[in-house]
């Protein structure tokens, strides 16, 4: 079984934000730690995105839906 937990790491302990139940009393478990990003480092990598694919259209360029839909 696998569940996705956030936790936060303070003074060596690593806090669940939930709890996981009685019935996961006593057992061992693997765990996998993976840094959450920040809020601000996930919006500069959507604009390094951005900017790496995006490309100028041709002037006068208009995007015809009926035309798209013909075929």
């Amino acid at each position: 079984m696998q569940v996705l937990l956030n936790a936060i790491y303070k003074d060596g302990t690593l806090i669940l934000d939930e709890r996981l139940g009685i019935e996961k009393e006593g057992k061992k478990f693997k765990v996998i730690l993976f840094e959450q990003e920040s809020s601000k480092a996930k919006k500069e990598r959507f604009f390094e995105f951005i900017e790496k694919h995006a490309f100028k259209l041709p002037k006068g360029y208009k995007f015809d839906r009926e035309e798209l839909h013909e075929r």
